[in-house]
Parts: C-alpha cells; structure tokens; sequence
C-alpha cells in the first residue's frame, strides 16, 4: 500500500509523466498506471470526498468562516470565494473536443471552486471543458441552488466573486460606480484568497501545472485535480507549510513522503 500511494504521490507532486515517474521509483509504466489509478480512485470515494471536501454545512459552521473573513476584510456574511480556472489536457476525441478546447486556446477544464479565507477548498466542479465560462458553470452548479435556498430560508450569506460572474443576492462582485471603491477594495483584497488557492493547489501538484497537460480523457482528469484537491486540504488540516524550496519540486514529494504516514490511513 505505501508503495502504491508513493507512486502516485511522486506523480502527483513531481507532474513526472508515468514512464519517468516509474523509472524513478522501480515500478513499471504499467503498474505506475495502475497505481495512480487506484489512489485517484480512492481519494475521490464519496464517503473521502464528503470528510475532506465540505461546503459549511451548518449555520455555526457557516458563521464561523463568516467571522473570519469579516475579521480579516471586512465584509460581512462572506462564506467563501470562488473562481474558475483552466488545467490543460491532452486534445480530447473529435467529437468532443468543441467542449475543452478554451479561449486561451489550448484544450483544458475550466474548474469551478470555493474556498474559505485558510485556503482549503470547499467545493470543486470539475466536470466542464475548458469552453464553458465561469458564469455558465456557476448559474448549473449545485453549490448555486445551496446557497439560493439559505437566503429563501432566511440565512443572508454569500460568495465573493471577480466581474466575470452576475451579480446576485448570494454572489457578491465588483460594484461600477466610484462611490463603491472602499467596497471594492475590500472585495478585491479577500477575493485574492481563491486565486493564491489555485496557486498553491498548482504548485504544490505540479501535474496541475500550467506548463504540464494532463494525458488522460477528460473524466479522469476530473478525478486527478479532484484527488489533488482533497490532498491539498489534507495538508491544510495537518498543520503542513510550504517553503519555496520544496513547492513543485524534488523537496516537495519528500514532504510528502515525511506525511504520508500520517494520512495513509485515508486510503
């Protein structure tokens, strides 16, 4: 099991294709294949997903990450914030390819997330191509139709996203008018939470990163930077900080393989 796990940890951390990756760590490319498979797939179980991945289910919950963020920029009500980004994969089948292929022109997914202000992911939405704009995956997100029902209920909360979304009730963006500077200055200053998460989830597993593709089809590529994501907040949870010496390099994967012990137990 450790050596499974290791695997796809050097594969994910390193962003190493699968034969380099296999050679580095005496394992075939076949059975490197398999074994990022197996802990892709047992890092994105349902019932891990559900432990490590959570919307603030609960209106303490909720106000707690509320209060942190009122604390720290000065808005009340805020829950998270939330933003798309593109992670390159190889070209799709022909007759699919019109989904990914984006307007940074290369072919990619565009992934919807939510953090709180610590940097841990609260919801992931990864099953879009790169085609679709933020605003599309949002107005067709479950998370979307959570948060409507909280304000019909009566809860006043909401998100905090860039001009790219509508503005909504429960989805607060940049505001035109000169009189909402200050307003503005505070959404900018919080909303940079979500875009330094995308940059610490990219550096951190450089398979996710912007100079590499990811080689799979498009539902396992969802399921990689979703296997990622929960790995991401296990760290988050386990008191883990980076260093610019071990981000999306050599020393980074010995971090992990230092705290792989204390997390196995998630497989």
């Amino acid at each position: 099991m450790e050596h499974k796990v290791l695997t796809a940890l050097f594969f994910f951390a390193t962003g190493s294709y699968q034969r380099p990756v296999g050679i580095a760590k005496h394992t075939s490319q076949k059975m490197c294949s398999v074994y990022i498979e197996e802990v892709t797939q047992a890092l994105t179980h349902k019932n891990i997903i559900n432990k490590y991945i959570r919307f603030p289910d609960t209106p303490a919950a909720r106000q707690a990450v509320s209060q942190r963020f009122y604390r720290k920029y000065g808005i009340p009500g805020v829950v998270g914030c939330i933003d798309g980004s593109h992670f390159k994969i190889v070209v799709p089948p022909k007759e699919e390819e019109h989904l990914y292929y984006s307007r940074k022109h290369y072919h990619s997914l565009n992934v919807q997330m939510v953090c709180d202000d610590e940097y841990r992911i609260l919801n992931v939405n990864s099953k879009f191509g790169g085609a679709n704009h933020d605003s599309f995956i949002w107005e067709n997100s479950d998370l979307n139709t959570y948060i409507q029902s909280l304000h019909r209920n009566g809860e006043i909360v909401w998100l905090l996203g860039d001009s790219g979304y509508p503005y909504r009730l429960w989805l607060m963006t940049p505001f035109l008018d000169a009189e909402s500077n200050n307003y503005n200055e505070k959404h900018m200053r919080a909303r940079v939470v979500i875009k330094n998460t995308f940059s610490r989830l990219k550096n951190r597993w450089r398979c996710l990163h912007k100079d590499r593709v990811l080689h799979y089809k498009p539902v396992k590529c969802a399921h990689i930077i979703l296997a990622c994501s929960v790995l991401h907040n296990i760290i988050i949870n386990f008191g883990v900080e980076d260093t610019e010496e071990n981000i999306g390099r050599y020393l980074n994967f010995k971090l992990n393989y230092y705290n792989i012990k204390r997390f196995q137990s998630v497989l």
